[in-house]
């Protein structure tokens, strides 16, 4: 049996389970911020922006476009600033000066490069659980990228545009969305418990299941009489209207006794 379950339907059935689909909803916003307010660690995002005047070279100009050029030279500045060139001396300063004991390897998976198209200036980016010492890293990171790219690519024009502030609100968790998430998926469950319950239930509610569900043949309807105890059907009463009770007997012509 194939069960087709239209828009009225689907309503009837989110009214008759209500109950049920608040309870889930409610259950997965309340997880959902539980996990976001206390079991997920805050992270913050340090940025620093960098503009670097790369000196041009005419052979270069001949082949490359200026567009093209930038975009090159940004991926390698990428490069310098996310390999062991740059983050090696950037953890041994860090714990020299600072005594901040941190591996190179969680300093490349923190870090990161972004840049607008078309654009000489770009970000460097650093998350951390801690915000001031995201602050802190980002900026040691600039300055040594701003010494090794001197001697690396020959280029002594790298500006500083905007040094690392101290984030005042955490990039993640979300908590808003993860509270959306929750509830969508509080609704979703709760929703899918009441289509299950109402594709699995194989009793007979109306006469209107059998006719178009089941196919068959109204014949006629039985009516429900309820049960009485037997201690509570009274015995006939006999009245002697004109009628004497010598004059009733029974097959075996035994007279019928009076019932008093």
């Amino acid at each position: 049996m194939n069960q087709v379950i239209g828009f009225e339907d689907l309503w009837k059935i989110v009214k008759k389970n209500i109950g049920l689909i608040v309870i889930t909803t409610a259950i997965g916003l309340l997880l959902a911020a539980f996990v976001s307010y206390f079991v997920m660690t805050p992270k913050y995002d340090a940025n620093v922006d960098v503009l670097v005047n790369r000196k041009q070279d005419k052979a270069i100009t001949n082949q490359l476009s200026d567009q093209q050029a930038d975009v090159n030279m940004i991926n390698t500045y990428k490069d310098i600033i996310t390999k062991e060139v740059t983050l090696v001396p950037v953890q041994k300063e860090l714990k020299d000066k600072l005594g901040y004991s941190i591996k190179v390897a969680k300093l490349m998976d923190n870090t990161a490069v972004t840049n607008q198209q078309n654009s000489q200036v770009f970000s460097i980016t650093y998350t951390d659980t801690d915000a001031a010492r995201a602050k802190t890293v980002v900026n040691t990171i600039a300055n040594v990228f701003k010494s090794k790219v001197k001697t690396i690519l020959d280029i002594n024009n790298v500006s500083i545009i905007a040094k690392a502030r101290q984030p005042k609100e955490p990039s993640s968790p979300n908590k808003k969305i993860n509270m959306a998430i929750g509830v969508a998926l509080g609704l979703f469950i709760g929703l899918g418990i009441a289509l299950l319950r109402t594709v699995t239930d194989k009793k007979v509610k109306d006469l209107d299941f059998l006719t178009d569900e089941l196919g068959l043949t109204k014949l006629g309807i039985v009516g429900h009489t309820r049960k009485t105890s037997r201690h509570s059907v009274k015995q006939p009463v006999l009245q002697h209207n004109n009628i004497s009770t010598r004059q009733l007997r029974r097959s075996d012509n035994k007279p019928v006794q009076r019932v008093k």
